[in-house]
């Protein structure tokens, strides 16, 4: 069931409850009000026909005996001439004295309608006679030294009329209050609900791709709030969905040029096994044929450790961030390096202007050896490496120098791109993959810093990884 039709019957169950509770009670009172009128109302006539009869009393009864059968015509006939001048259509009155009618003109009989004895001075009673409501007062009195008993038969046919009209009119005007907003709630709550239904069409076209839709809901309820918290989880959701295919995407190229750049380590592997064992060489012919194969085995190893770095830090660049003595770094890069600095004859020269750094260990390390093997490559034997660690109020800085060939200015935008290599040829003669400044520049990135360059043909280079300096107390 939609929510709007929902809300909707609702609404109107409680409005009938309530409006429906209230007219009862409003129809209760009103009804005892008018029947209490009229009953007041019935009770001063038989009060005021007393007043009249007690005039007898007040004449005396000197003036008419005491003998009964002569008092008896005398009340009669007074009672008879008053019951005449207030006799009315709607209301009739009768006398009775010892179980007989004195006098009676009504359609009804009183004494079976309302049965009084001796005790009772007044009584009242509604009752219903041939589908007419009819209100009986009696009243016992006492004229000239005689008890009597005096009724009022009203028909309260009008009152019950009215009465009726008036409950009509109570469930008209709750059937009508029903009806309006029967007519008017949906159309107010499908209004109210219209943000929810454009929410689902744009959360359906969302899940169908067009990742980029909002919807765009100012209001200031809780709608609003609720569009807001939307459209900020469409815009993380993207910026996900655009980052997954961004890395998929650095994956796939990173993939395709490994297996692009192993096709040439691998044919030479191929090709000299196949001359080692299809064609017969000398012994020398062998041992190059076997150096060859051993040589472009290990590039194909350095090629995909290296490409396995570069999707690792691409997937999870996750740092374990920690303060680092610069002494015990630098004496673990010389360790590291020390034999293929000593088979180029090259020195490594330290230079620290602080003793401790902020950053991952690992990634460092892996920085250091990269930029400190591009700089063995690039060197002439006897030539010196430069390893400085620096900071100033806010950064880190990390810097590798060598004296080596350089590298032409317009390349130097490009060399941090993977697999680029300023000299192919002399790359491969290397073992060079291209892939060791993007991995730097990946590692400087995740420290929330950035890769600095500088470099000229035939003076070397120096690389420089600068990052945010954090004040702790690890």
């Amino acid at each position: 069931m939609k929510l709007w039709l929902k809300q909707t019957l609702i609404c109107l169950l409680i409005m009938l409850l309530t409006f429906g509770a209230c007219l009862y009670f409003f129809i209760v009172q009103q009804t005892q009000q008018m029947l209490n009128d009229t009953q007041v109302s019935a009770l001063q006539n038989v009060n005021v026909f007393c007043e009249h009869l007690s005039a007898l009393d007040r004449a005396g009864i000197a003036g008419y005996g005491t003998d009964e059968t002569t008092l008896r015509p005398v009340i009669q006939y007074t009672f008879s001439s008053y019951a005449h001048l207030l006799q009315s259509s709607d209301c009739s009155y009768s006398l009775v004295m010892d179980g007989e009618y004195l006098y009676n003109i009504s359609a009804y009989q009183p004494m079976q309608l309302l049965p009084v004895d001796g005790q009772v001075i007044i009584a009242q009673r509604l009752v219903e006679m041939n589908g007419v409501p009819l209100l009986v007062c009696a009243r016992n009195t006492t004229v000239l030294g005689l008890s009597v008993t005096l009724y009022t038969v009203q028909d309260v046919s009008g009152t019950m009329a009215r009465i009726g009209t008036l409950t009509r009119n109570a469930q008209l005007a709750l059937l009508s209050c029903l009806l309006l907003s029967g007519m008017l709630l949906p159309l107010m709550l499908r209004r109210t609900l219209r943000p929810l239904r454009k929410l689902t069409r744009v959360s359906e076209e969302i899940s169908g791709g067009k990742y980029s839709l909002r919807s765009g809901i100012a209001s200031q309820d809780e709608v609003g709030e609720l569009s807001a918290s939307f459209d900020h989880m469409a815009e993380t959701v993207e910026q996900k969905i655009l980052d997954l295919e961004e890395q998929a995407l650095r994956r796939e190229l990173l993939l395709g040029a490994l297996t692009h750049e192993m096709k040439t380590p691998m044919t030479a592997i191929i090709g000299f096994s196949d001359s080692l064992l299809s064609m017969p060489l000398t012994e020398e012919k062998r041992m190059e044929a076997a150096h060859e194969i051993h040589e472009a085995a290990l590039r194909t190893e350095r090629l995909s450790q290296k490409m396995m770095q570069l999707i690792a830090m691409t997937d999870c660049p996750v740092l374990v961030k920690r303060r680092l003595s610069v002494k015990e770094l630098f004496q673990q890069i010389q360790r590291m390096m020390h034999e293929p600095l000593g088979e180029k004859h090259l020195t490594l020269t330290t230079r620290t202007e602080i003793d401790t750094l902020h950053g991952d260990a690992d990634l460092l390390l892996c920085l250091l050896t990269n930029l400190i093997d591009n700089a063995i490559k690039a060197s002439r034997p006897g030539q010196k490496i430069i390893l400085t660690a620096a900071a100033d109020d806010a950064d880190f800085a990390l810097s590798v120098s060598d004296h080596g060939s350089g590298i032409p200015e317009d390349k130097i935008p490009l060399v941090t791109e993977p697999f680029y290599r300023v000299d192919k040829a002399r790359s491969r003669e290397l073992g060079g993959a291209g892939l060791g400044l993007s991995l730097c520049r990946m590692i400087a990135q995740v420290h929330g810093g950035s890769l600095r360059i500088e470099s000229a043909v035939g003076s070397g280079t120096t690389i420089t990884m600068a990052w945010p300096r954090e004040d702790s107390n690890e």
